[in-house]
């Protein structure tokens, strides 16, 4: 018996097969993620990122549904845990939570293992924490025209601690030094407890360091904080001016994390991971954790991120050339 098929009925069934198979990639695509998400952590564990990462992580699996599993991956400065994010299949599933350094490290490290212009792709901005200029007790400025008056009437007679080259404390000064003119010699301490330290006792005279580490010691009155990196005056302190209303509005120094994965991840998965994460930055629980380590959260667009990140690596590329940082 021979059958006789129709030139109609074999397009007919093309059709349907193709639809089949569109059908069937939008299911997939809608379905994201339909196994756990690694989110890095380029740091060792109770660390700013890690709490952070570990905030999102157990809200958006509790209350979203969606496992995100933390896994910490330390060395180089972030260079480790971002390389091998940076290395990973673009599929969604691999993702860093990433900070200043992986705006930072591009120009510091010689050899970082990863392009952040190239191999990576900003996804979703997490949160931000400003950043406060202190003054030891013996300086006598109330405000940075004071500071840069005294310091220009006696160069070199302010010395500026940090936690180390090429820290965002260091960075932070040599960007101040770079807007103003002011004369400071920078002092790289160990960590930031030292620093503090010396600056309470009067070794050292002025500190960049993040809100959070800062308000206590201006709240006990131990410290005099000079201005803050906020556009608008903070609610936690509400009495330090900001250095755009002291006449340096191009003055922008935050501590920052964000979501980012590798280069080349598809388009539409990148909207869903971003929406996957805006959902849970957006939350009363985890927007009251980030406000509590001092963090505004943020949320927004893949292409905001990226239009920061971007910004991130010019500003700081330009800052340690001209400063000519290099690591100990």
């Amino acid at each position: 018996m021979k059958f006789s098929v129709s030139r109609r009925a074999v397009v007919a069934f093309g059709f349907v097969l193709l639809s089949s198979v569109f059908a069937a990639g939008a299911v997939s695509a809608q379905d994201y993620p339909t196994k756990p998400i690694k989110l890095i952590v380029p740091y060792g564990p109770g660390g700013g990122v890690d709490v952070v990462a570990r905030t999102l992580a157990d809200y958006i699996s509790t209350k979203l549904g969606k496992l995100v599993i933390v896994e910490n991956r330390v060395g180089a400065g972030s260079n480790v845990g971002s390389s091998y994010v940076a290395k990973s299949d673009p599929d969604g599933y691999t993702l860093l939570l990433g900070s200043n350094a992986n705006a930072v490290n591009k120009s510091l490290y010689p050899n970082p293992g990863y392009d952040a212009d190239k191999d990576l792709t900003p996804i979703v901005l997490v949160g931000r924490v400003l950043m406060v200029l202190l003054a030891a007790p013996t300086v006598t400025a109330k405000n940075v025209s004071e500071l840069l008056a005294q310091a220009k009437a006696k160069p070199g007679s302010f010395n500026v601690g940090s936690g180390g080259s090429g820290t965002a404390e260091h960075l932070a000064f040599e960007l101040f030094k770079r807007q103003t003119g002011m004369d400071g010699v920078h002092v790289p301490y160990k960590g930031g407890a030292a620093v503090y330290t010396d600056l309470m006792g009067g070794q050292i005279q002025l500190f960049f360091n993040n809100q959070l580490g800062a308000t206590p010691h201006i709240n006990s009155g131990k410290l005099r904080a000079l201005g803050i990196t906020s556009p608008t005056r903070s609610s936690s302190l509400p009495d330090v001016p900001t250095f755009s209303e002291q006449g340096l509005p191009e003055f922008k120094v935050f501590v920052w994390w964000g979501v980012i994965g590798p280069a080349g991840i598809p388009s539409n998965t990148v909207k869903q991971i971003n929406s996957l994460f805006n959902q849970a930055i957006s939350s009363p629980e985890v927007s009251k954790r980030l406000e509590s380590l001092g963090a505004q959260p943020q949320g927004g667009t893949p292409e905001m991120f990226k239009e920061f990140f971007n910004a991130e690596i010019k500003t700081w590329a330009e800052v340690i050339k001209i400063a000519n940082i290099q690591l100990n």
